[in-house]
C-alpha cells in the first residue's frame, strides 16, 4: 500500500527474517526464511510478536525442519455462514451476553468468550450485489472473527501455543543467539510435534467458531471457515493471510472485512501470485538473484482485512537500534515523522492511534489479479 504501516511492517519483518536466517545457519540449515507481504501488510497489535520482529499480513516461510515459536501462532480465522434471516440486533446482543456468562465445552475443553476482544466481532450482513453469474450466494450471512485463548498457556492437545505464556513450551524451546537478538525455536521431532499440535488447534478453532454460530443464530449453513493465522504446512506460516487449494480456487469463497463501516466482500481467489504478479511488482530480477522466484510465484497472500493504518504519520524515518551497552532485551525504536514534520519514537507500536485502510486494499488485491469479487454485502450490524 506504500503507507507508514506497511513501511513499519517491512522494517520489522526484515529484522525477524534476518534472525531466522541467522538461526538456520547456526543450526547447519540452508538459510531460506522469506516474508511475502499481502496487500494488507501492516503492524501487529500483539506486543510480544512485534518485539520479536514480526509484522502482520502475509506469508512467512522458513525451513520445515524448525518451528519458530516467536511468531506466536493462534489459529485465528473467520467463519461465514448462511442464515435464513438476520435476528434483530437486540436479540443477538442478548444471546451474546448470555453466551458470555455461560461456559461452553468443546472436545472436553472449556471455551472462553472472545467475541468482544481485540478486533474480533460478529457481523450480520445482507446481500447488496452479486458480481458473478456462476455462484449462488445467500441473501443473509454472518461473519464471525475469533481465535480463542484456550490453548495458548496450556492444552490437552500439546504444550501450549505462546512461548511467553506456556511454561512447558518455554522449557522445551531452543534459544539461538543471533546478531539481532535471540530466537526461540524447536527442531527435529519437537518441531514435528508442535506443527501437529498447531494443526489440531486450528481444527478446534474451526469447530469453535461454528459452535458460537449455533449458539448465536441457531440454524446456519457454513460457507467457509478459513484460518488466516496458522500453518498451512511445516515452515509455511500464514500471518494474517488466507491460503487455498489452487486446484479448487474456482469454488472457494473467502471473506474480506475492511472495517466496521465498510461492506463485507466474498472473494474468489484466482491463484497464487504467479509469474505475472512477480513481474507486475518488479520483483523478477531481485527474486532470481536471491533464488526465491519459485517460492514467490507459488505464494498465496490473499488479505483477510484492511489492516491498520496511521493517517497522522507521514513516513518512517529509521529503525533506531538500542545503545551498545543496553540490556539484551531492549527493543529498537521506530522513528516516524508526523504530518507536522515532528519526529516521534515508538518501541511499542500500539501507542499511536490507528485507523483502517478501507477499500484501497480491495483495489490493490484486484489490480494484482489475486482475486475477484463474487458478492458485496452491507453490514446491518456489528456485535462485539
Amino acid at each position: 500500500m506504500g503507507d507508514v504501516a506497511e513501511a513499519l511492517c517491512v522494517e520489522n519483518m526484515a529484522r525477524g527474517i534476518a534472525k531466522i536466517r541467522a538461526a538456520e545457519r547456526t543450526l547447519g540449515i540452508e538459510a531460506s526464511a522469506l516474508f511475502v507481504g499481502a496487500p494488507d501488510a501492516t503492524v501487529t497489535r500483539n506486543r510480544e510478536r512485534w518485539a520479536h520482529g514480526f509484522g502482520y499480513g502475509g506469508l512467512v516461510c522458513w525451513s520445515p525442519d524448525i518451528a519458530v515459536l516467536d511468531a506466536l501462532p493462534n489459529g485465528c480465522g473467520m467463519l461465514v455462514s448462511e442464515l435464513e434471516q438476520l435476528p434483530p440486533v437486540d436479540v443477538l446482543r442478548a444471546r451474546a451476553r448470555d453466551l458470555r456468562e455461560r461456559t461452553l465445552e468443546l472436545d472436553g475443553v472449556a471455551i472462553g468468550y472472545d467475541l468482544d476482544e481485540s478486533n474480533h466481532f460478529v457481523d450480520g450482513c445482507e446481500l447488496a450485489e452479486t458480481l458473478v453469474e456462476d455462484v449462488d450466494v445467500p441473501r443473509f450471512i454472518t461473519v464471525i472473527h475469533s481465535s480463542g485463548k484456550e490453548h495458548r498457556e496450556r492444552s490437552p492437545f500439546g504444550s501450549g501455543l505462546y512461548i511467553h505464556q506456556s511454561r512447558e513450551l518455554s522449557a522445551r524451546a531452543q534459544r539461538v543467539a543471533t546478531p539481532l537478538g535471540e530466537l526461540a525455536l524447536l527442531s527435529g521431532a519437537a518441531a514435528e510435534a508442535f506443527y501437529a499440535f498447531c494443526e489440531r488447534v486450528q481444527r478446534f478453532n474451526h469447530d469453535r467458531r461454528e459452535l458460537f454460530a449455533r449458539e448465536l443464530f441457531g440454524e446456519h449453513r457454513p460457507l467457509v471457515n478459513a484460518t488466516h493465522q496458522g500453518f498451512r504446512a511445516p515452515g509455511r506460516f500464514h500471518l494474517g493471510s488466507y491460503w487455498f487449494d489452487a486446484s479448487q480456487a474456482c469454488s472457494t469463497l473467502l471473506p474480506l472485512t475492511l472495517g466496521p463501516d465498510q461492506p463485507v466482500y466474498l472473494l474468489r481467489p484466482l491463484g497464487p501470485l504467479g509469474a505475472r504478479g512477480v513481474d507486475l511488482l518488479g520483483w523478477r530480477e531481485r527474486a532470481t538473484e536471491l533464488g526465491v522466484a519459485d517460492e514467490l510465484e507459488r505464494s498465496e497472500v490473499l488479505p483477510h482485512g484492511g489492516g491498520y493504518a496511521y493517517p497522522q504519520l507521514r513516513r518512517l524515518v529509521e529503525l533506531e537500534p538500542p545503545p551498545a551497552d543496553a540490556p539484551a532485551e531492549t527493543q529498537p525504536r521506530f522513528v516516524v515523522e508526523d504530518l507536522d514534520g515532528k519526529q516521534q519514537r515508538y518501541e511499542d507500536i500500539r501507542a499511536p492511534a490507528f485507523a483502517y485502510r478501507g477499500d484501497r486494499v480491495l483495489e490493490r488485491t484486484l489490480r494484482l489479479g489475486l482475486a475477484e469479487i463474487v458478492a458485496r454485502y452491507d453490514v446491518r450490524y456489528v456485535v462485539k
